[in-house]
């Protein structure tokens, strides 16, 4: 007997301007925020990840992932959309958020521009179960609609439902018909359960322009093979489809001979299986050749396939064998591409780097074309790697926070736990380039969180300004001094905020008084054993300021010893460095000169203290900040001062 085909329908008014809440209905309905505000921004995310990516016919580009709370699947997530006008060179910050009611989980965002040039953004929303009620809960895919995406900011519609019980996350197929057959998984209860007939992993198509979708048809994936069967779709010169499937073994692939009504058993994908459990992305080129990004296939000591080396693959079969692939991203911890092609051959690929990680936490663009996947390495004009669409900078995401428990559950003793308060401006938080293979510090380093937690020695260490936060001196001061003493832990408690004058530091301004708080909290834990010091730009534009600035110093420092009852705490500065412009952006006088003869005269000032020397460090390209090596060189000349004076003091 032929199952009724179960069907959703929704009407879809447009949002104008800033959404409200929306009416209430079953299941809810997410708000549409087309002016997201700071409650959004890059430095109140913690994480992000998951993008899609799609371009307009008149070439606007479209980008989509999401974020929210401490991690993915958790209650408050939400979808980010964005835009670039100029071919992906640059991008606007978020243009909408899709921000499901409260309880509700948004996840899995996919772009896409139908035959009609409108853009719908698909999504996944989630409603946890109730304990003890087993009919509660909700999950299934929603869009929301665009229909003049060659708007900056266009005026979205409501959310629709698609589809109960399963994510639609992969590119819709136009079928030769006029219909459209999108990749989707089921995974939680759903009108569709009885036509799945256990083959969880298949398509939905829609006949009337996405109004009303209904299940097709799909395949298997064994149980212990199943992991998130998120697919991708290609269809092949002699009318079948070909199918790429994630599983925990890497990619295994289904052809259907009839627009997705069947699909063959589940195999391994030659040259992909075992491999990353991740999704990957296939796309037909307008050549006719099959396009894969996905990782190669390479695996550890333990036996395990990272996400890394993130890769173009080319078919000239129809995607039965690969024999050109272009290495897009060498990085680990970069995952889930999703591609877009434009008329004249570009194609324009997204992944995300280090979801969770501190200076990554990117959403990333490459734009390459056919011929540069054929030589191996680009050779096409104009083509690209690894640009920025967005990256996030907040601190606190479950990765982190798991990481400050490890921590609290292996605190070395009090007696072994040597503090060094880090204050000053921007080239004491740093500003250096920092280094994937150079940001974890070697063992019994900590540093105190933003979160007032200890957490560990990771750059970048200050939270200052997130955006431009990266390798500093604290860093290679630490090793140092861990080095110095074996059975010591060492512990960075970073407090310098860029741009800031010495007013700012002294005793009454608003920094003093909140690193004499966290100073106070962090040695709770452990002793003061030094005071790192660099600051001085921001004063070099006042002879006056300048002039008097060594006075103004060593009463800082006598005030700080004093409230934080260290005694004679050893106290360190740095000379301001000598490539600094005797003039400034307005042609005015700049008396950094002045400022490093008075650093000079404050051992003089002050008891146990020294001032280490700039001489041939050199800035990363601004004129003010120093580079990466400068600031590792810097940072061994602290520790040498920093050295020094303790011996003295026994």
């Amino acid at each position: 007997m032929r199952l009724p085909q179960f069907v959703f329908r929704w009407s879809l008014p447009l949002v104008v301007g800033i959404s409200s809440i929306l009416p209430a209905v079953e299941p809810p309905q997410a708000n549409v925020i087309s002016s997201p505000g700071a409650a959004y921004s890059e430095t109140a995310r913690v994480w992000q990840g998951i993008p899609g990516i799609d371009r307009t016919p008149k070439g606007r580009l479209w980008a989509a992932w999401y974020s929210g709370d401490v991690g993915e699947g958790n209650l408050g997530n939400y979808a980010l959309v964005a835009t670039s006008g100029n071919e992906g060179m640059s991008w606007s910050k978020p243009v909408a958020v899709i921000q499901g009611p409260e309880g509700t989980a948004i996840a899995d965002p996919l772009p896409w521009v139908d035959p009609q040039g409108r853009l719908w953004i698909f999504y996944k929303q989630v409603t946890p179960k109730t304990a003890g009620q087993a009919e509660s809960g909700f999950a299934g895919t929603f869009a929301i609609r665009a229909d003049d995406p060659e708007k900056a900011e266009p005026q979205w519609t409501v959310p629709q439902l698609i589809g109960e019980g399963g994510t639609l996350f992969g590119k819709p197929l136009v079928l030769p018909d006029g219909r459209w057959l999108a990749p989707f998984f089921l995974s939680a209860r759903s009108a569709w359960r009885e036509q799945m007939a256990g083959k969880e992993t298949g398509v939905i198509v829609t006949s009337d322009a996405g109004a009303t979708w209904a299940w097709q048809g799909g395949t298997s994936i064994a149980p212990e093979l199943r992991n998130f069967s998120e697919a991708t779709l290609a269809p092949r010169r002699d009318g079948s489809i070909l199918m790429a499937i994630r599983t925990q073994k890497g990619l295994y692939e289904s052809t259907s001979p009839d627009a997705g009504k069947t699909w063959s058993e589940a195999v391994p994908m030659a040259g992909f299986s075992p491999g990353s459990a991740t999704r990957a992305c296939l796309l037909r080129l307008k050549s006719g050749a099959f396009l894969l990004v996905y990782h190669e296939p390479e695996t550890t000591a333990s036996g395990k396939y990272p996400r890394a080396k993130l890769t173009a693959w080319l078919s000239d079969d129809e995607g039965r064998t690969w024999s050109h692939k272009l290495l897009l991203d060498e990085r680990a911890r970069v995952s889930y591409p999703d591609a877009t092609q434009a008329p004249d051959g570009r194609i324009f690929i997204t992944y995300d780097l280090g979801r969770y990680e501190p200076a990554d936490k990117a959403i990333l663009l490459s734009v390459i074309k056919e011929e540069d996947v054929r030589a191996g390495k680009l050779v096409s004009a104009g083509s690209m790697t690894k640009k920025v669409i967005n990256q996030a900078f907040g601190y606190g995401n479950h990765g982190e926070l798991r990481d400050e428990a490890r921590v609290a559950e292996s605190m070395p003793e009090k007696e072994t736990f040597d503090l060094y308060l880090l204050i000053g401006q921007s080239n004491m938080a740093g500003r250096g380039l920092l280094p994937l293979e150079d940001r974890l510090s070697r063992e019994r380093v900590l540093k105190f969180s933003a979160r007032n937690a200890w957490a560990p020695g990771v750059e970048p260490l200050h939270t200052d300004k997130p955006a431009v936060a990266g390798a500093g001196l604290g860093m290679s001061f630490a090793r140092q001094m861990a080095e110095a003493k074996p059975k010591v832990t060492i512990g960075l408690i970073p407090c310098a905020v860029g741009g800031t004058p010495l007013d700012r530091w002294v005793k009454g301004g608003d920094l003093y008084a909140a690193a004499l708080v966290r100073a106070r909290e962090a040695m709770k834990s452990g002793n003061l054993k030094g005071i790192l010091w660099h600051q001085g730009e921001a004063d070099s534009g006042s002879e006056e300021k300048a002039g008097s600035y060594a006075q103004r110093l060593a009463g800082m420092v006598k005030d700080l010893r004093a409230d934080l009852g260290a005694g004679d705490v050893p106290f360190v500065a740095g000379e301001l460095g000598e490539f600094l412009e005797r003039t400034n952006k307005e042609g005015r006088p700049s008396f950094w000169p002045v400022v490093n003869e008075q650093l000079a005269t404050l051992p003089g000032l002050v008891p146990n203290a020294d001032v280490v020397d700039s001489a041939g460090l050199k800035h990363k390209g601004d004129g003010v900040h120093f580079d990466t090596p400068s600031l590792r060189e810097f940072g061994v000349r602290y520790a040498t001062a920093m050295k020094g004076l303790q011996e003295k003091q026994h």
